[in-house]
């Protein structure tokens, strides 16, 4: 449903969400046959974890809790096949599933598997350059929210010292990096992304969409009664 309703990418969220691997794996199949890649966040940076996540089919994988240089190229490590990394080999899926084969397939999955890495912590805002020069990472995502609580400031990430870290960090991005990510939760921190210059948003989440959907209609039906 949402990989049709008009987003380019659907992160499916392993980290906050009750979702399971074989959970994933079957949002991954929904998404075939729509404009939508999807893009897994799995819960930690685990070689198993995120082996089992690209076998599932994700495009790309958004790595949470990078802390330093040495966590980014971890998580780099456990997406790439030899020799650029440590991935296990067994894309059985793929010439099933998807009509590729699998030596094809492997011969290709180091320059199309995606790696992004959240960068919502002060350790991995201090090596942010070095994590930007990084062979195999695709990009690097500010998180607001985690890292203003990683400062120390529970206000959010209005917080003028955390602010003031974001902006450095997209700009950083972006000076390295031809497309700029980030999230936003409200058309309000949209706009702000979007001046910051962003381009690339993870609007939301499903829960919202829902909920604002029945209220919509809910309250639309209480209109009509009370004209009656």
């Amino acid at each position: 449903m949402f990989a049709r309703a008009g987003f380019d990418y659907v992160l499916i969220d392993m980290e906050h969400g009750p979702i399971s691997i074989e959970t994933a794996y079957r949002m991954v199949t929904a998404t075939i046959g729509t404009p939508a890649e999807a893009w897994i966040r799995v819960t930690h940076n685990d070689a198993a974890q995120i082996k089992l996540a690209l076998d599932s089919g994700a495009k790309a994988i958004v790595v949470p809790m990078i802390t330093c240089l040495k966590d980014a190229e971890d998580a780099v490590s456990y997406a790439k096949y030899p020799p650029q990394g440590i991935r296990g080999w067994g894309p059985f899926r793929t010439q099933y599933q998807w009509q590729t084969n699998m030596l094809d397939y492997a011969k290709r999955a180091n320059a199309e598997t995606h790696v992004y890495v959240l960068i919502e912590h002060p350790g991995a805002v201090r090596d942010l350059d070095a994590i930007l020069d990084l062979e195999g990472v695709a990009g690097a995502i500010p998180a607001p929210f985690d890292l203003s609580v990683n400062m120390g400031y529970s206000d959010g990430p209005n917080h003028p010292e955390v602010r003031k870290t974001i902006e450095e960090v997209m700009r950083k991005i972006k000076a390295k990096r031809p497309r700029l990510t980030s999230f936003a939760i409200t058309p309000e921190q949209a706009a702000e992304a979007i001046r910051l210059g962003v381009n690339d948003l993870f609007l939301g989440f499903d829960p919202m969409y829902i909920q604002a959907s029945v209220q919509l209609f809910m309250g639309t039906l209480a209109k009509l009664r009370s004209e009656a």
